[in-house]
């Protein structure tokens, strides 16, 4: 049974299944920490990053610009809280400005304009079955082109450099990410073949890097995802949650540079 609901963002969270997300939770850190994570808070320095995909993905419809000097009393707080009822972003002049012109910068991109195009479903949630381990599954890609089974994911960042791009990759293990989106939306009844990062830097020039993993690369995120899957399978069937630290006592051990030994 194929599922694609263009559910609004909180109700997508609301929904149970697992996501990446819980995965990449547990594969960073362990069962324990995720068994105890707190409900997700967005912060103030998180607003650019969702305001550049709702303009890239839809059209902008769902941030609002604010005229006031700053965040400041109940010039603020007022048409804040009005916005979170409509499920919107209140944004200061400033940070809607500048996450314009962010995502200017990924439209301006041909992969921005394949982003926009008619075959593409943007900001919608799939939900699947994982048949290893029985338990519900979730994604909700930024666009997805169902003819070409490619999934583009919008990430803003600081540097986008090829060096930079790499070693965020490795430290948000977005590499998971990318595996557990394409095997949600195989479950689910799609096309799933590829999936793009967008990299756009926050700030000027804005620049975009369009990059995807190796096959090598590929094929290690999609077996650490699915032993994660079955780790958390595991655990919910036993109610045993782990670190995976040493029961023991832990030795740590002079580092080569403070030993006079090993520097001379």
């Amino acid at each position: 049974m194929i599922t694609a609901d263009k559910l609004p963002n909180k109700p997508y969270h609301a929904k149970g299944g697992i996501s990446s997300s819980d995965v990449k939770a547990v594969y960073g850190k362990s069962l324990l920490h995720w068994k105890h994570r707190s409900s997700f808070k967005p912060t103030a320095a998180m607003a650019t990053g969702t305001a550049v995909h709702d303009i890239v993905l839809e059209g902008g419809n769902n941030i609002i610009r604010h005229d006031g000097p700053d965040r400041r009393g109940k010039q603020w707080s007022e048409p804040f809280a009005a916005a979170e009822a409509e499920d919107k972003l209140l944004m200061t002049a400033a940070d809607y400005d500048l996450a314009l012109e962010v995502a200017k910068s990924v439209l301006d991109h041909p992969v921005g304009r394949m982003m926009e195009g008619e075959d593409t479903i943007n900001e919608a949630s799939f939900f699947a079955t994982d048949p290893l381990t029985g338990m519900g599954i979730k994604c909700r890609p930024d666009s997805y082109d169902p003819k070409t089974g490619t999934v583009f994911d919008i990430k803003t960042c600081q540097d986008s450099s090829p060096r930079a791009v790499e070693a965020d990759i490795r430290k948000y293990l977005y590499s998971i990410q990318s595996a557990f989106y394409l095997h949600t939306l195989r479950r689910a009844g799609y096309k799933a073949d590829k999936f793009i990062f967008v990299f756009v830097e926050k700030t000027a020039p804005f620049a975009v890097n369009v990059t995807e993993l190796s096959d090598d690369y590929i094929a290690w995120a999609d077996d650490a995802m699915h032993k994660t899957l079955a780790e958390i399978k595991e655990a919910r069937d036993t109610s045993v949650y782990y670190t995976g630290y040493s029961s023991g006592i832990n030795t740590v051990d002079i580092p080569p540079w403070l030993d006079p030994e090993l520097s001379s």
